[in-house]
């Protein structure tokens, strides 16, 4: 027979298996473990308590473990963070005033009945914690030294970019793909023109959020330049450019003395190219040359142009070389910071005056071609309101497809365009400038702007494409031979974007589409939080699309209208 004692033991452990067994199945973060440390274990008066619930408090962590000796020290982490998601199980390290205390601890939880998994009763040491195991502490050395060697690659992949470089393009990080992708077809179409060939070294993020820095060697810098800041397609990925000169000054612009030191170096670098050559246009009249200053981060540009207009100043007149003014200039000065140092103990860096390094360049510059408010590049009639910003989306996808295939057929000219989703009329504005359809059916149930709906060849349908289909077989235009809609375009909000391609082959097995009829779509991804994920599930789509119709000639593009989920799908449906 069973003693007492032993009859308790057995209860415990069938009740402590139960209730691990129904615990387990419930899906919560996995508490972190001895497992997750590095290193060799070293016995040590600091022991690791894992799994601790989220209201476990110091006293109740104290009143545990002081039955196995003095405690010096206790620290609970991870309870700020109880109300965010996919988080780890709060943890602690409770530190004795000797190794032999924390053996025992780490012995006890070994030698005994395991405790049962958190809970918020308190007053239950049984739930207090899963596990003890001594603390693991990591070799700060190894972590320190892995860092630096990251960092070291990056500070020489920077510098080998630097060697070539003469234009630097401020791009948003979040279409840095997108202008690599627009500069290699840039280059296919300027093919045989040296002048304005780029070859694409490289990019890195800048420390301005959200904002890279894309390191180009150009035939022609200045032209490249120009033409990237003055394309409305590009103005929501470009900023800034900067001419520079290829190599790396090193300074700190962050650092009052680091900003004086950088000042005279750039004072004396741009008297010597002024004087060897950049004012000799100017040599009749024997003016200086003029320059306005533009730097990046553009926080640090207040004091080094103040510092380096003092000392042009400081030059007598007769000797100056070159001044500053904002506006009535000939050259741009451009300086730019390519890399600082972001690994273990960058802090301590930032007050280092020559912690950083810089590109810098001067070139011809004026007012007209070199300064752009790219806020103001997407305009029209509709300046820049929710019309034209779909305007210019549409735009942009049909001059990218045509950049790969030519024009597009005349017979679309003056057919039958359909638009659905079409509010606020962006699209269906467009189809009729630009391809002069003789009648857009713009589809959607929401209200189309004044500027669109006033022009006589938009047939605004109020209501959703589905229902619209059966209206359109009843139009004579669409349903006599030789008829049909030649042009489908859409830029539906739909959840599931494959219900674009289904409404596309339902209007074809319908009958309201013309023979190899064109067609823009706007895929929009709703899952998902990456480039690599929302190109898959675009993939997926689009060749079950091929695998339902005949398509020709069909192009996926991630356009700079598109946000980071959508695609662009276009071309021919037989």
């Amino acid at each position: 027979l069973l003693s007492c004692h032993q009859l308790l033991v057995v209860v415990q452990s069938l009740a402590f298996s139960t209730n691990k067994a129904n615990y387990s199945n419930k899906k919560v973060a996995s508490p972190l473990t001895a497992d997750d440390y590095d290193d060799v274990v070293v016995k040590s008066n600091r022991v690791f308590v894992a799994g601790i619930s989220q209201t476990c408090s110091e006293e109740t962590i104290h009143s545990t473990f002081s039955v196995f000796g003095a405690i010096a020290d206790i620290l609970i982490i991870g309870q700020d963070d109880a109300e965010r998601k996919n988080k780890r199980k709060p943890y602690c390290f409770v530190t004795f005033d000797d190794l032999s205390s924390a053996q025992r601890a780490v012995a006890s939880s070994s030698s005994s009945v395991p405790s049962s998994p958190p809970s918020n009763d308190d007053n239950n040491n049984n739930s207090v914690y899963t596990q003890i195991q001594y603390s693991k502490p990591i070799d700060s050395r190894r972590r320190s030294n892995q860092s630096r060697v990251e960092e070291a690659g990056k500070q020489s992949q920077i510098e080998a970019y630097t060697t070539e470089t003469n234009l630097i393009v401020q791009v948003q990080s979040t279409h840095v793909d997108r202008m690599v992708d627009y500069l290699h077809r840039w280059n296919d179409k300027e093919k045989g023109e040296q002048n304005y060939f780029c070859k694409v070294l490289g990019s890195a993020s800048a420390i301005s959020r959200n904002v890279s820095l894309l390191y180009l060697s150009c035939g022609n810098p200045i032209d490249l330049g120009r033409i990237l800041g003055v394309d409305p397609l590009l103005a929501r990925a470009i900023n800034k450019s900067y001419i520079v000169q290829p190599g790396l000054l090193r300074g700190n612009l962050s650092t009052e003395q680091g900003c004086s030191d950088f000042a005279k170096m750039l004072f004396g670098k741009v008297s010597s190219q002024t004087n060897n050559g950049l004012n000799d246009a100017n040599d009749e009249e024997e003016e200086p040359v003029v320059c306005r200053m533009q730097v990046f981060p553009p926080k640090y540009q207040s004091r080094l142009l103040q510092l380096v207009y003092d000392l042009v100043l400081e030059t007598d007149e007769e000797s100056r070389q070159f001044t500053i003014s904002p506006k009535r200039f000939t050259h741009m000065l451009s300086v730019v910071e390519a890399y600082q140092y972001k690994g273990k103990g960058w802090e301590e860096r930032q007050h280092d005056d020559n912690s950083k390094l810089y590109m810098v360049g001067i070139s011809p510059a004026s007012m007209d071609l070199d300064v752009v408010d790219t806020n103001n590049i997407i305009t029209g009639d509709s300046s820049g309101d929710d019309v034209s910003r779909a305007y210019y989306k549409l735009k942009e996808a049909i001059g990218m497809y045509e950049a790969i295939h030519g024009a597009l057929p005349q017979d679309l000219h003056g057919s039958l365009a359909l638009d659905c989703g079409s509010a606020p009329g962006g699209w269906t504005k467009y189809l009729i400038e630009h391809f002069g359809c003789k009648q857009v059916y713009s589809i959607d149930p929401g209200e189309l702007s004044p500027s669109v709906m006033k022009l006589k060849e938009t047939m605004h349908m109020q209501m959703k494409i589905q229902y619209a289909l059966p209206k359109l077989l009843e139009d004579e235009a669409v349903a006599s031979d030789g008829g049909g809609v030649k042009l489908w375009v859409s830029d539906m909000c739909l959840h599931n974007m494959a219900e674009q391609v289904e409404l596309l082959l339902l209007a074809k097995e319908e009958g309201v589409l013309a023979p190899n009829a064109f067609f823009v779509l706007t895929l929009k991804c709703v899952v998902g939080h990456s480039k690599l994920a929302y190109d898959a599930q675009v993939k997926k789509v689009v060749d079950k699309f091929f695998m339902d119709a005949n398509l020709n000639c069909v192009e996926t593009f991630h356009l700079f209208s598109n946000r980071s989920g959508e695609r662009t799908v276009i071309g021919y449906i037989k």
